[in-house]
């Protein structure tokens, strides 16, 4: 390794001139641990974001003119030093890179899955895709690259644990599956997230219902005006012209809106069976 100078202060350089620490050091310092090796560094915790250690023992380094690259353990440059910014792989094998503020996708051989096209990229979520932004819509893209969903949407929300994502366009909520396939298309004012009894509320001009994973109506937008959230025993407190009752999971009322919020009402949950 190689001590250089900048601004009174030192750093080390590898025998390529990638930087290894930058020059933030006094000389005596450096120099007492100029011997050591990359790993000795890393292992101590010396060798700073300017170079950083990959899972698969690559490093991501930068050179002096504020370019980032992929290199091996033993030297050998993987990525010439050509992106604005190299962030850390992911458990997938696939890290984003950032170029004139576009973003692409790389692997651990530095091959290009994605060219640096878009505006932004997110982290790659448990379904195995992420989101990527052009024009100010929003995408999904997979593993290899593919776009699963086209930039079309306004904003694309996380899978829940179902499967499914809401999405909007034009200030209106739906639904899609990992496949990008539309479960719902975008017609509602909001959907919640789903419950674990597999049903959402949604809400229409001002009118709740409630669907299920397939995007079907167990209660239709046309009557509530509020749905609350299903208790254990499979129940959950409607309201309609500031009554309340009981529905049950198939929609049903238990008990008829005609009870003035009180907590009688609120406690019968744990007195009623859902049927």
């Amino acid at each position: 390794m190689k001590i250089f100078k900048q601004k009174n202060f030192f750093g080390l350089k590898d025998n390529d001139g990638s930087i290894i620490l930058s020059a933030k050091f006094y000389k005596d310092f450096i120099e007492s641990i100029k011997a050591l090796s990359l790993q000795e560094l890393v292992k101590i915790k010396l060798v700073d974001i300017q170079y950083k250690l990959q899972p698969n023992g690559t490093y991501i380094f930068k050179d002096e003119n504020n370019k980032w690259g992929l290199k091996k353990y033993n030297g050998e440059v993987v990525v010439e030093c050509k992106y604005d910014w190299i962030y850390d792989f992911q458990p997938n094998g696939l890290t984003r890179v950032v170029l004139k503020n576009k973003y692409g996708l790389i692997n651990t051989q530095g091959q290009e899955v994605v060219e640096c096209k878009y505006d932004q990229i997110h982290t790659y979520l448990p379904s195995g895709l992420a989101k990527a932004k052009q024009n100010n819509k929003w995408s999904l893209i997979n593993e290899r690259g593919e776009e699963v969903v086209n930039c079309k949407y306004d904003w694309i929300g996380n899978f829940q644990p179902n499967g499914l994502a809401k999405v909007e366009l034009n200030d209106k909520q739906g639904l899609i599956n990992v496949k990008g396939e539309e479960i719902t298309e975008c017609k509602y004012d909001s959907i919640w997230d789903f419950q674990p009894n597999g049903l959402a509320v949604v809400q229409l001009d001002k009118k709740q219902g409630l669907i299920n994973e397939k995007g079907e109506f167990v209660v239709e937008c046309n009557k509530y005006d509020s749905i609350w959230s299903f208790q254990s025993n499979g129940l959950a407190v409607v309201r309609l012209k500031n009554k309340y009752g009981l529905i049950n999971e198939k929609g049903k009322e238990v008990v008829k809106c005609k009870h003035t919020w009180h907590e009688d009402l609120y406690k019968g949950l744990d007195r009623q069976k859902g049927k």
